[in-house]
């Protein structure tokens, strides 16, 4: 295949994908959160779910998450603010506290301060062992689970030719031949799913949390 067929084949991919996915995400793409801070990640995961680009979009659905609770836990946290501060240090102290800690802590803090409620960190739990875990770490278990897939090929040799044998179903978390396509197909069943309810608990914090807590320019 030539550059120019490639190209060709992709602008058409790209077009049916998104006379199918837009009606999916047309909320989320269309409005934004007013939030610089997020604005343009949650329009880059929107753009990358019309154009079906499922494992990206889930992994950027990660960064969302994690970049948008520890945003607002530095904002939440005024321990180093005098009456007025220098903008260059205003946040260093929040930023110090946070910046480093993980994803079970982020939520269990983020819960504590109501940036979250306490149903969202359950589900945000679950999100980070079923998306963050399994996508941005790799692991092919938390991925697949317990999915099976038929397959002939019984055992490789030494020089990792395949030997064949009678069809069985097989863990697909071991069989790493297969997994690319498998992670591919599999993604298009949760990407649209993530995003949307990460982006829900967003909406509902930005408007209760967020709108109390937000830095605010005094000469507007």
């Amino acid at each position: 295949m030539t550059l120019k067929e490639k190209v060709e084949l992709f602008i058409k991919d790209l077009e049916n994908n998104i006379d199918e996915n837009i009606p999916k995400v047309h909320s989320q793409f269309l409005n934004d959160y007013g939030w610089p801070e997020f604005d343009p990640l949650r329009e880059e995961i929107s753009r990358c779910l019309i154009c079906d680009l499922c494992q990206a979009a889930i992994t950027l659905t990660n960064h969302l998450l994690e970049n948008f609770l520890k945003t607002m836990l530095i904002y939440n946290d005024n321990s180093g603010l005098g009456t007025t501060q220098d903008m260059r240090t205003a946040f260093k102290i929040g930023i110090e506290k946070y910046n480093d800690k993980g994803l079970v802590e982020t939520i269990a803090r983020a819960k504590r301060f109501g940036i979250i409620t306490k149903e969202d960190g359950k589900i945000l739990n679950q999100y980070r062992e079923d998306f963050r875990n399994a996508y941005s770490h790799a692991d092919k278990k938390k991925i697949f689970k317990d999915l099976k897939v038929p397959t002939q090929v019984l055992s490789l040799n030494k020089d990792l030719k395949y030997e064949l044998g009678e069809p069985g179903d097989f863990d697909l978390s071991e069989l790493p031949f297969v997994q690319g396509i498998a992670q591919s197909m599999l993604s298009k069943k949760s990407a649209f799913e993530y995003f949307i309810k990460v982006d829900g608990i967003i909406r509902y914090s930005l408007d209760t949390f967020g709108s109390k807590n937000r830095p605010k320019n005094n000469n507007v």
